[in-house]
């Protein structure tokens, strides 16, 4: 990389550092500029944080124009936009607790690794009531 690029970068990122340090850029009627999209990706426990994310977003009064998402940010995101702004966090709690499950595992916790390995042997055998069932074919290969 050249002297110029380099410098570049480095102003580039010291101009982004001081704009994510202060509040967001509104115009005169407080709104930001432009449209805000909340992108959720996939990957089971993101989720979870995801709904931070949002709760984080709905509680400086910014709420998003578009949501996308993939998996379990697919669902979150058909959450927030098939509700009502005041509806939303109260939606996306209910959905989390009740894929909340209480597996017993966590009295092995003092085992490292064996606790999380019973949790996940348990979500695979009876999955969770309220989200999935597994099929009991898949456990005998694909060509079942």
């Amino acid at each position: 990389m050249s002297t110029t690029s380099t410098t570049s970068v480095s102003k580039r990122r010291a101009r982004a550092s001081r704009r994510s340090a202060t509040k967001p850029a509104v115009d005169a009627h407080g709104a930001l500029p432009g449209q805000v999209v909340l992108v959720l990706q996939g990957g089971g426990a993101l989720g979870a944080y995801q709904v931070g994310i949002y709760e984080a977003m709905h509680e400086a009064g910014i709420e998003p124009d578009w949501v996308i998402g993939t998996s379990i940010g697919a669902i979150n995101a058909a959450l927030i936009a098939g509700n009502r702004p005041e509806n939303r966090l109260d939606r996306l709690r209910a959905f989390w607790d009740s894929v909340e499950q209480n597996t017993g595992a966590e009295a092995f916790e003092f085992l490292p690794g064996f606790g999380a390995a019973l949790s996940n042997l348990a979500t695979m055998a009876r999955g969770i009531p309220t989200f999935f069932s597994p099929n009991g074919a898949s456990w005998f290969g694909p060509h079942t």
